[in-house]
């Protein structure tokens, strides 16, 4: 049986012929591993990673995250005619800071790489900016944001101006050069380009068309309404203006005229408060989305500022680390709906951008179980809180009155006790004597003890 071996040393070794057979043997059985690696690699599994918790209904699914191109492309699958072929160029995201969703892709500005990349999820693309060369060439890109047209605007605090590319990604011009300013982030209506501008805590609003300077806002006599180190800014459909502060901790919302509209928030670890506010953005039905790079999750709340629900918190598989832009999407709902739970239906997509760890860009839907009326579940947690609400306030008074009725008692008790302390020390002190009452006497004409007259 070991005719095809021969005996060296003590040990048996296979022949020339046998080991070329073992070779190409072995060269597709790796083969073969790694395409069942790569198939099980591409497979993303269901996660149940909601916010807020159980018993609360939840609003928010953690969907998946992506770092580099492996992510997004997903691990190629080898073939007998993959060997000797040439290989795709790897892509990964070293220190993002911004993003914009538009047209169903997202667009992503890298400080490190002093690049803006483009990831298209459904499709399984993901590129870099052609146009950033020459006259085009990015420094320190802060912040993106993108026209109805598919133009792009980049904030570069570098070269101090922002840049604009067209939807092929060639460059078209700089925008800003006639002002002395620090560009922080950009963004864009039909009408102007909004500069925010880190150097002077303005808002400057320039002619979208001819690209010429308009006006600026964002000063106010009143500290709290006017911005102090700004961060980011987001637009909504109505005109508002909205403008994260660092410095003051606040969030301000103007109008294209400057005026001052709403003003929320202070820096502070309590809950509401805004550790180191960044990234924000408004939705088409008026939520605002906040991103805290200190509290490292991301609040929600509506047009008038009130808390809805804040998610991503440290802990958790869907956390963040250092967020700081973030976009929200209703694109590619299929696509996006294919990574939920099957029974949570979503209705926008919310992208939010970490700038160190695995995670560079989390994807989160926000939706609603199927099944449930959360209308009547929100109406029956509101009665519901109402009513402990009343009882907690029916408990206070209860406490309240019982605290005012011993009050009351300890100060009649120790006004009996005093009573009864002066009756004891009346009864206790010694009687007086009467006071004598003159004598007369006979060869006087006054009181005894008086001087005589005179003889």
């Amino acid at each position: 049986m070991f005719n095809d071996y021969k005996e060296r040393g003590g040990t048996m070794q296979p022949n020339r012929g046998d080991r070329k057979v073992r070779n190409v043997v072995a060269k597709l059985a790796l083969l073969f591993v790694s395409v069942c690696l790569s198939a099980c690699a591409g497979t993303t599994a269901k996660n149940s990673v909601f916010w807020p918790g159980a018993p609360d209904l939840p609003r928010i699914q953690f969907l998946t995250a992506f770092k580099d191109s492996k992510d997004v492309v997903g691990e190629k699958k080898l073939s007998l005619l993959d060997i000797g072929g040439s290989q795709d160029i790897f892509i990964n995201l070293v220190k993002p800071y911004g993003i914009a969703a538009a047209n169903g892709k997202l667009y992503i500005c890298d400080t490190v790489q002093a690049d803006v990349i483009t990831v298209d999820l459904p499709n399984k693309k993901m590129t870099r900016l052609s146009g950033n060369v020459n006259a085009g060439r990015l420094k320190k890109p802060m912040n993106v944001a993108v026209d109805a047209r598919g133009n792009l605007y980049v904030a570069d605090t570098s070269r101090l101006e922002v840049l604009q590319y067209a939807p092929d990604g060639s460059y078209v011009r700089s925008i800003g050069t006639s002002k002395e300013l620090k560009p922080v982030d950009v963004r864009v209506d039909d009408l102007y380009l909004y500069i925010l501008d880190g150097m002077t805590s303005q808002v400057h609003l320039y002619d979208l068309a001819s690209g010429d300077y308009v006006k600026s806002i964002g000063r106010n006599d009143d500290p709290k309404r006017s911005l102090a180190g700004p961060t980011n800014m987001a637009l909504d459909d109505k005109g508002g203006v909205y403008v994260s502060n660092f410095g003051s901790g606040r969030i301000i919302k103007l109008d294209r005229d400057g005026n001052f509209h709403l003003g929320y928030g202070k820096l502070g670890s309590s809950f509401a408060d805004f550790t180191r506010p960044r990234g924000i953005t408004v939705d088409a039905n008026g939520l605002v989305y906040v991103v805290d790079a200190g509290a490292q999750h991301v609040q929600i709340f509506d047009d008038k500022f009130r808390l809805l629900l804040l998610f991503a918190g440290p802990g958790t598989p869907g956390s963040l680390n250092i967020p700081a832009g973030i976009a929200v999407s209703s694109d590619n709902l299929d696509y996006y709906q294919t990574l939920a739970e099957p029974d949570f239906k979503l209705e926008k997509v919310v992208f939010v951008v970490s700038q160190v760890g695995e995670h560079k860009v989390s994807v989160y839907g926000l939706g609603k179980k199927q099944g449930i009326d959360y209308a009547a579940e929100e109406k029956k947690t509101l009665e519901d809180v109402k009513k402990r609400a009343a009882e907690a306030a029916e408990r206070r008074r209860k406490l309240e009155e019982e605290k005012a009725a011993k009050e009351l008692a300890a100060k009649e008790q120790a006004a009996k006790e005093q009573a009864g302390e002066e009756a004891k020390a009346a009864a206790a002190a010694p009687a007086l004597a009467p006071a004598e009452e003159p004598v007369s006497l006979p060869w006087t004409k006054g009181p005894a003890g008086a001087t005589p007259a005179g003889r």
